[in-house]
C-alpha cells in the first residue's frame, strides 16, 4: 500500500477527530481497519474471489474520495454474466491502475475528475478489466496496442504491468496491456487502461 496514501488517511482521520467529529473518525477508522486487514489476507494469497477484490477497490476509492470530496466521481461497473462469487482473480492487479489514474491524471487535473472501472468477461478464462479517467492524459510514449511486449524496463512498466508478463506465460493466455487516449483531440486527453485478466469460474 503506497505510504502517500496511508499518511493521507490517517490526516483526514485525525482532522474529523479535531474538528469533534467523532462518528465520522470512527466510521473511516473501522473501515481503514479492515482495509489494512484486507491487504494483509491479500498479502498471503495469489487469487481471490471477484467480490472480495471490489470489497478491497470499493475501501480504497473511499478514502481517495475522502481525500478529494467531490473532485473525484468514481463507478464500477460489472458485466451482468460475471458471477462475482464464483470468479477469481490474480490479486491486487486493478488497484495500482486505478492509483496511477488518480495519482497521475486526476490529481494534475485541479478540476473534476471522473473514474470509472469496468469487469467485462471476454471469454470463459479471461475478463477485459478497463479503467477510464478524465485527466491530464498520457505521454504518447505509453500508447501501444500491447505494452507487455516492450522491453522490461522498470522506468517503462509498473508492476503490474510486469506481473501480468509473469502471468501471459504461467497462464497460457493471450494477455494484453494496453494504453489510449480517452478525449485525443481535448488538451485534457484523459486515459484509457485496458489488459485482460485470467479468471477461473468455479
Amino acid at each position: 500500500m503506497n505510504p502517500h496514501f496511508i499518511f493521507n488517511v490517517i490526516n483526514a482521520i485525525q482532522s474529523f477527530i479535531n474538528s469533534g467529529d467523532k462518528e465520522a473518525a470512527n466510521n473511516y477508522l473501522s473501515d481503514f481497519a479492515k482495509l489494512i486487514r484486507i491487504s494483509s489476507k491479500f498479502s498471503e494469497k495469489s487469487i481471490v474471489l471477484l467480490d472480495e477484490e471490489l470489497d478491497y477497490l470499493n475501501l480504497y476509492l473511499s478514502f481517495e474520495k475522502l481525500r478529494f470530496g467531490e473532485h473525484l466521481r468514481y463507478e464500477i461497473i460489472i458485466d451482468p454474466t460475471v458471477d462475482i462469487q464464483k470468479t477469481s482473480i490474480p490479486v491486487m492487479m486493478i488497484q495500482p491502475i486505478l492509483e496511477n489514474a488518480i495519482w497521475h491524471g486526476i490529481l494534475p487535473l485541479n478540476a473534476e475528475g471522473n473514474l470509472k472501472l469496468y469487469i467485462n468477461r471476454t471469454s470463459e478464462f479471461l475478463l477485459k478489466i478497463i479503467v477510464e479517467d478524465n485527466g491530464v492524459g498520457i505521454a504518447d510514449l505509453f500508447i501501444s496496442e500491447n505494452l507487455l511486449k516492450h522491453p522490461n524496463d522498470s522506468h517503462v512498466l509498473c508492476i503490474a504491468i510486469q506481473r501480468l508478463k509473469l502471468l501471459t506465460e504461467s497462464s497460457h493466455q493471450q494477455l494484453y496491456f494496453r494504453y489510449k487516449h480517452l478525449h485525443p483531440e481535448k488538451e485534457n486527453k484523459g486515459t484509457i487502461a485496458e489488459f485482460l485478466l485470467p479468471a477461473l469460474f468455479e
